[in-house]
């Protein structure tokens, strides 16, 4: 499997692991995203406070490496 595919996979893991912690997940494809002017692969949010609007938000860029061997 080459990088790019694996790296991809690795991104929908880790988006799917925010979406069953209830946050709301945005992918960037191809580190195409920006975060307060960093690459990100992923930004998740989740509202934490109904009363006050206090929200979470995570910004990511994930890496997947080539095993040696």
């Amino acid at each position: 499997m080459n990088t790019a595919r694996k790296g991809r996979r690795f991104e929908h893991e880790i988006r799917e692991l925010f979406r069953s912690a209830g946050f709301s997940v945005v992918r960037g494809a191809g580190s195409k995203g920006e975060f307060f002017g960093q690459k990100t692969d992923l930004v998740a949010t989740r509202l934490t406070d109904e009363t006050e609007y206090k929200i979470e938000i995570y910004g990511m860029q994930l890496k997947a490496k080539k095993r040696k061997g």
